[in-house]
C-alpha cells in the first residue's frame, strides 16, 4: 500500500496549520512503515486530500478507481485547509465543500462534534474521527539558543511573559474581542500571527494596544521556541478552533485559554485540559489569575491528552482507514 497526500495552495506558507497537517501525516506514515508518494505523476493505491481546492483532482482519483480521504476541520485558521463558510448566525458548510465532502470515500475529523457538524450540513460519506496527530519531539530542544530563538528575534526580556494567538486578521470582531483582553492584561505582551499581507498588516495596526503585536506568520523554528515558552495559548476563533494547533500548545505545555462558544475540540477545550471564558472579561480575568497563581495551571493534563494523540495513533488510525477503504474497492 502506497498513499499520495496530496496539498498545494497558491500562498505556499510550509509552517501555516495544511503544512503541518501534511507533515504530521507523512511522520505518521513513516512510524507505521507505510510508504508515501514523492510526487503527484507517482503510482499510489490511496490519495489523502486536505484542501478544497483539490476537487478536480479528487474527481480525476474517483474516475481512475483510486480511493480518496479526506482531512477535514483540523485546519480552519489557514484558508487553504478550510472548510467552514462564515454565516451571521454562525457557520457552516459551502456548496462546495458539501459537494467535495461527498464525493471522497471518508472523511476524517477530530472529534464528535465535527462530525456531527459535517451531518447537519449535508455530508452523506463516511466519517471517521481521527486525531490530526501532534509531534512531541518538535518542542524538545538541544540547547537554549534554539530554545529562545523568539524571544531573541523579537527582542524580548527572557522574564516577559506573553500570550500567542494563531488565527486570521479578517475577523473584526475577533480583533475587537483581542484588543480587550489586551487592554485588560497589561501585564501581558500579545503576539498576533495570522496569514496577512503586510500591508494589510500596516491598515488594522493603528488601533492596536501597546502591548500587543500583529504579526506575519513565523517560520517553524520561531513557532516551536513561541509555542514552548509561552506563557497562554489563546484560542479567539470561537467554534473554529483549529485541533492541529492546539494540540501544538499542549504539547509544548502552553497553558490554553479560549473565549467560547467552544463547539469544536471539546475534549481538549475542557476544564481539565483548557480554561474557556464566556466573553472577554471572563477571559481577561483567566488571564490575570493565572499570572497571579490564583488558578491552578492544566497544562500538565493537557500535555497527557496531547501524548495520547501522537503521530504513532494518527499512524495506526490511518492504516486502519487506507486499507479499509482498499477492501471495499476490492468487494
Amino acid at each position: 500500500m502506497k498513499v499520495c497526500v496530496y496539498f498545494q495552495p497558491k500562498n505556499k506558507k510550509e509552517y501555516f496549520e495544511g503544512f503541518r497537517l501534511r507533515k504530521n501525516i507523512k511522520g505518521a506514515l513513516e512510524i507505521v512503515d507505510i510508504p508515501y508518494a514523492k510526487d503527484i505523476i507517482d503510482s499510489y493505491d490511496v490519495m489523502h486530500f486536505l484542501s478544497l481546492s483539490d476537487e478536480l483532482k479528487i474527481n480525476d482519483a474517483k474516475e481512475m478507481g483510486i480511493p480518496t480521504v479526506f482531512s477535514a476541520l483540523n485546519c480552519e485558521s489557514d484558508d487553504s485547509a478550510s472548510i467552514l463558510t462564515e454565516k451571521k448566525d454562525g457557520y457552516a458548510l459551502s456548496l462546495k465543500a458539501i459537494r467535495t465532502l461527498n464525493q471522497v470515500d471518508v472523511v476524517l475529523v477530530s472529534d464528535k462534534a465535527s462530525k456531527d457538524l459535517l451531518v447537519e450540513n449535508g455530508i452523506t460519506t463516511r466519517i471517521e474521527i481521527v486525531t490530526p496527530g501532534v509531534n512531541l519531539s518538535r518542542f524538545e530542544f538541544t540547547s537554549n539558543l534554539e530554545e529562545d530563538i523568539f524571544y531573541n528575534y523579537y527582542q524580548l526580556e527572557k522574564q516577559q511573559k506573553f500570550v500567542v494567538i494563531i488565527g486570521k486578521y479578517d475577523d473584526a470582531n475577533k480583533r475587537k474581542a483581542l484588543y480587550e483582553i489586551a487592554r485588560l492584561c497589561p501585564m501581558y505582551r500579545f503576539y498576533y500571527f495570522g496569514n496577512a499581507r503586510l500591508t494589510k498588516l500596516a491598515r488594522i495596526q493603528y488601533s492596536v494596544p501597546n502591548n500587543l503585536r500583529l504579526c506575519p506568520l513565523a517560520n517553524n523554528e520561531i513557532y516551536c521556541s513561541m509555542m514552548k515558552k509561552a506563557s497562554i495559548y489563546l484560542a479567539l476563533d470561537n467554534s473554529k478552533h483549529s485541533p492541529i494547533t492546539l494540540l501544538d500548545a499542549a504539547a509544548s505545555k502552553s497553558q490554553i485559554v479560549a473565549l467560547a462558544p467552544t463547539l469544536l475540540n471539546e475534549e481538549l477545550l475542557n476544564d481539565l485540559h483548557a480554561y474557556v471564558g464566556n466573553n472577554t472579561k471572563e477571559v481577561s480575568e483567566i488571564i490575570n489569575r493565572l499570572y497571579t497563581g490564583d488558578l491552578k495551571s492544566t497544562v500538565d493534563k493537557a500535555y497527557v491528552y496531547a501524548q495520547k494523540n501522537s503521530l504513532m495513533e494518527l499512524g495506526k488510525r490511518l492504516k486502519q482507514i487506507y486499507e479499509s477503504v482498499l477492501d471495499r474497492r476490492d468487494i
